[in-house]
């Protein structure tokens, strides 16, 4: 994955995938720049996907643990 993707943050990187997506919809791009829109687009949308992914597995983390600690409260 490119270097520049991974230090953005998931909000810069959703602002410069929508940016692609505008540019993408523009006609008159020229037919190099849409190949390379669409792989940092590809590129940007895998990074969101593992952030979404890993935070999806700790909040399950987090609330399997707070279930755990009421069950023990109850006995």
């Amino acid at each position: 994955m490119d270097s520049a993707i991974e230090k953005m943050t998931y909000e810069e990187k959703d602002k410069r995938l929508q940016e692609i997506l505008q540019r993408l919809d523009r006609s008159g791009t020229p037919i190099d720049k849409i190949a390379d829109d669409a792989r940092e687009a590809a590129a940007l949308i895998r990074s969101m996907n593992e952030t979404l992914t890993k935070a999806r597995k700790e909040l399950t983390d987090v609330f399997a643990e707070l279930e755990k600690m009421q069950k023990d409260e109850r006995v």
